[in-house]
């Protein structure tokens, strides 16, 4: 029978998943990737299936837990944040040597802006490095379908495929229609050969060589890959300008133009941009004076293109180089890009009413706070009047805002708490200074990233407080369980 739900982005990515029969799932939490696991759970429950899914205490033993699952046969995929990536990037360049036997996706959520992380890193870069195909998707829909198309690519060629959403995508809501969910009953089976599992050194070099061959027939099937790569070139027309986009930005753009019922701007979709179709761009350039690249939120096609002399784009100066690119930025360049080639601007005005409305109000800054009647409040005002000459060093989470209450010094990344509390007290015991320094970490990232650098400031013998502000739960991205609660991530 067909239903239709209106789906999160996160609930389609989901919903992709148990179509395509992922019989493990494992996460850890963060935006804009929280949701995607909750959802599995949600649709193994209602249709009786046996996906095993988890929470796991970090990006990388997630990585790993779907990576054994794989090459037992299975199909399997782990889901995180971009930046959760980088924590994982040490088995994602080890997994693409090592191939995989059932389908792998690794799903990394973007956040240009950013909204709710450290940087605005571009997962298709990262891709790049570690020699993986990268889908991007531009909508719930399309995102769903592609965890499909990665699955089998992933079984096909023996390599991760790394699905990329971008927050947009993540938390944009549409309407899915599907039907009923079929169970994956395929039996684990491990293949012992140590000379691919357990490759040393000499051997990486021949799986490298079998990496290249395999992207060269993945490049060449992303050529013919129609739905998600393709332009809308009139045969035997030539143009002054044409846009290419991916993702979210192609999103937009679909819409600025046929609401202005542009067709003399062609547009090239690539949401499949490694490997590169080479052909089917140079087919694009061909036919066009000049390109405009808009893409978030870095410069992976635009590099990629080869006739540099026709692009436009970050590198040119006609995007801008940071921030997430809304749908009035990305009207205001391509409108400045065709006036500087004396072409034919939109004629339209962006909606700036709501923009123009708030501008007229008198709001006062408001940083964000902690929650009412959040207990680190007490804890962070207990810590300076206790220390208040202390450094105080801290971490990733809600308690990063114990910075208005003056209590928060550093934030680099999880884990750095203890670690940057152990560097200071170094370099400030080698000018025999004693200098109280103060580290906070909440429960979830001590277990993620905090018990190295514990051990390692007890083993150098490094002095300061450590608080774990303990909240049995991850706090900041929805309250998932942490190891010390004893909840799984299905409930048990």
């Amino acid at each position: 029978m067909i239903r239709e739900e209106i789906l999160l982005g996160n609930g389609a990515i989901a919903l992709g998943l148990v179509e395509s029969g992922c019989q493990v799932v494992a996460s850890y939490p963060g935006t804009p990737s929280s949701e995607i696991l909750p959802e599995v759970v949600r649709f193994v429950k209602s249709e009786g299936l046996n996906t095993y899914v988890e929470w796991s205490t970090n990006e990388k033993v997630a990585l790993d837990t779907a990576f054994s699952a794989s090459i037992t046969g299975k199909r399997a995929a782990c889901c995180m944040k971009q930046v959760g990536l980088n924590v994982a990037a040490d088995s994602l360049m080890s997994a693409a040597y090592l191939g995989t036997v059932g389908g792998l996706v690794i799903i990394a959520c973007d956040d240009p802006g950013p909204h709710s992380s450290q940087t605005e890193q571009d997962t298709r870069f990262m891709a790049r490095l570690a020699k993986v195909p990268v889908l991007d998707p531009s909508n719930p829909q399309e995102a769903r379908e592609m965890v499909g198309l990665a699955m089998d690519i992933s079984e096909e060629f023996r390599i991760p495929v790394i699905l990329r959403p971008a927050i947009r995508v993540c938390h944009a809501r549409q309407n899915i229609s599907f039907g009923s969910i079929k169970q994956n009953n395929l039996k684990a089976s491990f293949e012992k050969n140590p000379l691919r599992w357990a490759a040393t050194p000499r051997f990486r070099l021949v799986l490298h060589k079998e990496l290249n061959k395999k992207l060269k027939e993945i490049g060449d099937r992303f050529e013919k890959l129609t739905k998600f790569n393709f332009h809308n070139l009139e045969p035997g027309k030539s143009y002054p300008l044409g846009i290419v986009a991916g993702g979210v930005p192609y999103a937009v753009i679909h819409d600025i133009l046929s609401e202005e019922n542009r067709t003399d701007i062609p547009v090239l979709k690539i949401s499949a941009p490694y490997p590169f179709p080479e052909g089917l761009a140079a087919e694009f350039m061909t036919a066009c004076d000049r390109v405009l690249v808009i893409e978030e939120t870095d410069t992976v096609i635009e590099y990629m293109l080869r006739n540099k002399e026709k692009v436009l784009g970050r590198l040119s100066g006609h995007v801008p180089p940071e921030g997430e690119l809304v749908p009035y930025v990305i009207y205001d360049l391509v409108n400045k890009t065709l006036g500087e080639l004396k072409l034919e601007q939109l004629s339209k005005k962006t909606d700036d009413e709501a923009k123009e409305l708030v501008e007229t109000l008198e709001l006062p800054v408001r940083r964000p706070t902690l929650c009412p009647g959040c207990p680190h409040r007490a804890s962070f005002f207990a810590i300076r009047k206790a220390r208040p000459k202390a450094i105080f060093t801290s971490d990733i989470g809600c308690y990063t805002l114990g910075l208005n209450l003056g209590a928060v010094d550093t934030c680099l990344d999880m884990g750095a708490a203890i670690t940057m509390a152990a560097g200071f007290y170094h370099s400030f015991a080698q000018d025999e200074i004693q200098q109280p320094i103060v580290a906070t970490i909440g429960d979830s990232t001590f277990f993620h990233s905090g018990t190295a650098g514990l051990l390692n400031a007890v083993y150098n013998g490094a002095r300061f407080i450590l608080v774990i502000l303990d909240n049995l739960t991850t706090a900041m991205t929805g309250m998932q369980p942490t190891p010390a609660l004893g909840i799984r991530a299905d409930g048990s």
